[in-house]
């Protein structure tokens, strides 16, 4: 995909790099495979099937967007109660960009080392300006909540902040494909297709085979054939380098358990189901066809 300037010269950057890796051997020993995994998996959003990090960055940016209507309101007009207005605005901005600071770093645990450069400046950004508008609040908390120039400028240079650092974060999804489904554009077959011969496929073993240009995960278990997509939803790991568990197989990178049966997702941080195909045996062929 296609950077500007920016993202590359952070990708590109050694201190950035530097910065990044003590941090991200912090992380990953204390959740990665601890018993504060669950913490994590709770906070990449697996449980909502949708990444929690981007939803819960509208409530900090909307808060703060009153804020600073509010404060500029306050200032020209001197309206009576909108200083302690703000300051409410203000500090459920903080309260909730602090979770989602939270979140961003399970996130961030897991992409590629380029955008991890990218992700901590994007991450430096915001938490300066939570702290910027932390700042604010207290400047507003001393003075009663009287409306203050001062208090607005801290608020104001906060919000400048942010929304350099929300700019990063969108570069991040739309340029480098962050936390995006692998599998959003995976189609057919609609109609069965034969795939391999029965013969070939061995029982419990994982087998990898291309129809219609889709990569598909085949497994024999007994009497059954089990079909699914072949990528991790997560960040497009080939499945059958992981691990069987049960009914489940395990991605090799990440640790996202999905259904053999149907794809659905077991355990995160995966988000997305992979794609589940309908499954036939016709004169020892294996044929197979999208599930819908």
């Amino acid at each position: 995909m296609k950077r500007d300037l920016t993202e590359t010269s952070i990708i590109n950057s050694n201190a950035a790099k530097r910065a990044a890796a003590p941090l991200d051997a912090w992380l990953n020993s204390c959740f990665q495979t601890t018993a504060l995994r669950p913490l994590k998996l709770f906070l990449n959003g697996t449980w909502l099937g949708h990444p929690l990090h981007p939803l819960l960055t509208d409530v900090p940016m909307g808060a703060w967007t009153v804020t600073i209507l509010l404060d500029l309101i306050a200032l020209i007009f001197d309206v009576p109660g909108l200083g302690l207005a703000a300051g409410i605005a203000t500090g459920l901005g903080v309260l909730a960009a602090l979770a989602t600071i939270a979140a961003g770093l399970m996130d961030w645990m897991d992409v590629d080392p380029p955008q991890k450069a990218v992700g901590l400046t994007h991450g430096i950004l915001n938490t300066f300006a939570t702290f910027l508008f932390a700042f604010s609040f207290l400047m507003s908390w001393e003075s009663h909540w009287r409306p203050m120039l001062s208090s607005f400028l801290v608020a104001l240079a906060g919000y400048v902040v942010v929304s350099g650092g929300a700019y990063q974060g969108g570069g991040m999804v739309y340029h480098m494909g962050v936390m995006i489904n692998r599998n959003a554009y995976r189609k057919g077959p609609d109609d069965f297709l034969p795939v391999l011969g029965v013969a070939d496929l061995l029982e419990g073993q994982l087998h990898r085979v291309e129809v219609s240009g889709q990569p598909i995960l085949l497994l024999r278990s007994g009497e059954r054939i089990y079909a699914i997509g072949a990528v991790c939803s997560h960040y497009g790991a080939p499945l059958e380098e992981g691990k069987i568990q049960g009914n489940t197989i395990q991605c090799p990178w990440h640790f996202s358990r999905f259904a053999l049966a149907d794809g659905s997702v077991c355990e995160g941080p995966a988000c997305a189901a992979v794609p589940s195909y309908e499954v036939r045996v016709i004169k020892d062929q294996v044929e197979i066809k999208l599930w819908r």
